[in-house]
């Protein structure tokens, strides 16, 4: 059988209210509410742009529960050809939509979502939207290798170069109540120019001894942590620098981020659901000094 690398991303769950009257609720209790509907055969179809997502699957479990998010498409449809012959349209029958599907689990422990990587079925942007409902707003923050969050958020280290390429958005109420001035003025410039990809290097005067020449605004960090849920971030290299000891460290915000790699055995174009549930436990199991790390004691107040 043909085998097939299939990527798996952790992603720290974060419900909040954007109504001052609403009751504190929790990624767990949005899909809990999911869990009833579907177990009731009701809708769990939301439109996001121009796409319908549904779950396609969902279960509660020991630690959480397990599911699968599925997007329908009907425009843009692809063409079925040969090498070197002639195209067709697919054909689909009346009310029918080609399906992306993503296999995913959520660890209710540290409201861990961890979801298979497939870019034609939705991103951790839009799952956030799919989890979000009425007055309850869901973000998915990626989990990055803790030492470089540590570093980061230390308060004698700062930044020295930053480098980004970020895409232009696509939805802007995904914008809305954004914190940091520095992430307004790339929404600005991405809308305003019509600009596919942006690409920044920002860079401190490494000759200078004086702080506020030699890095960059102290306040980039907190920004860089609202880029990161707010923008589809293709690149983000950092070089920091402790102004105490002047030792400097190389962080990858896009590289470092927390994922699972697992070779599955595929029949016919799709891999089988068992294997995709055994590498999702795999992927905890495998990632989780990682998650203790990152996430600390579960007794303890939170590190991010």
């Amino acid at each position: 059988m043909p085998q097939k690398n299939y990527n798996f991303d952790f992603y720290g769950c974060a419900t909040t209210n954007s109504s001052p009257n609403a009751q504190p609720k929790t990624t767990f209790e949005i899909l809990n509410s999911m869990l009833t509907k579907f177990g009731n055969g009701d809708s769990t179809v939301k439109v996001i742009g121009s796409n319908s997502y549904e779950l396609r699957h969902i279960e509660s479990t020991d630690y959480g529960f397990k599911g699968i998010i599925g997007k329908h498409r009907a425009n843009d449809l692809p063409h079925a050809a040969v090498i070197g012959g002639d195209e067709r349209e697919i054909a689909l029958a009346p009310n029918e939509n080609l399906l992306e599907k993503a296999y995913f689990t959520f660890y209710s422990d540290y409201s861990v979502l961890i979801i298979q990587r497939n870019h034609f079925c939705i991103s951790s942007a839009n799952m956030g939207k799919y989890l979000t409902e009425s007055a309850y707003v869901t973000v998915l923050n990626p989990i990055i290798e803790a030492a470089d969050l540590q570093w980061l958020m230390n308060n004698h280290v700062q930044i020295r170069t930053a480098e980004f390429a970020i895409a232009r958005p696509t939805n802007p109420e995904l914008f809305n109540d954004v914190e940091h001035d520095f992430n307004n003025s790339i929404i600005s410039t991405l809308n305003g120019t019509g600009t596919a990809v942006l690409n920044l290097s920002l860079r401190g005067n490494a000759r200078s001894d004086v702080a506020e020449e030699r890095y960059l605004a102290s306040t980039l960090k907190g920004a860089l942590r609202e880029l990161q849920t707010k923008f589809d971030v293709k690149k983000c290299k950092l070089l920091l620098e402790n102004d105490e000891t002047l030792i400097t460290h190389p962080v990858d915000l896009v590289a470092d981020r927390l994922f699972y790699v697992k070779t599955i055995e595929v029949e016919g174009r799709y891999p089988p659901a068992f294997e995709m549930w055994s590498a999702l436990d795999e992927a905890r199991s495998e990632k989780e000094n990682e998650l203790a790390n990152y996430f600390g004691d579960l007794n303890q107040a939170r590190l991010a």
